[in-house]
């Protein structure tokens, strides 16, 4: 299975299906300048487990970026200075 996911400047989620060589099976009908510069190409197996395994991917990836890692589950990992030399 190969899926690209691509937003829409008005905020909806374009999901389209592509063949082996990466094109479209069937294009939504938005032109590149109205969707924004984020895209997520996927190859899995085209089963049950995979498609949930991906949705799951997809979920906790909009929770990092609008909740935080705290919220999903994860720990928030705390940086540490490099020690540079001058």
């Amino acid at each position: 299975m190969y899926r690209r996911y691509s937003i829409h400047r008005d905020g909806d989620l374009l999901v389209e299906d592509l063949d082996e060589s990466g094109k479209p099976i069937d294009p939504e009908p938005v032109a590149p300048e109205e969707r924004l510069p984020i895209e997520v190409t996927v190859l899995s197996p085209d089963d049950t487990d995979s498609r949930a395994a991906l949705l799951d991917l997809l979920e906790m990836a909009l929770g990092l970026e609008t909740e935080g890692p705290e919220k999903t589950g994860l720990r928030k990992r705390e940086g540490k200075k490099l020690d540079v030399l001058s």
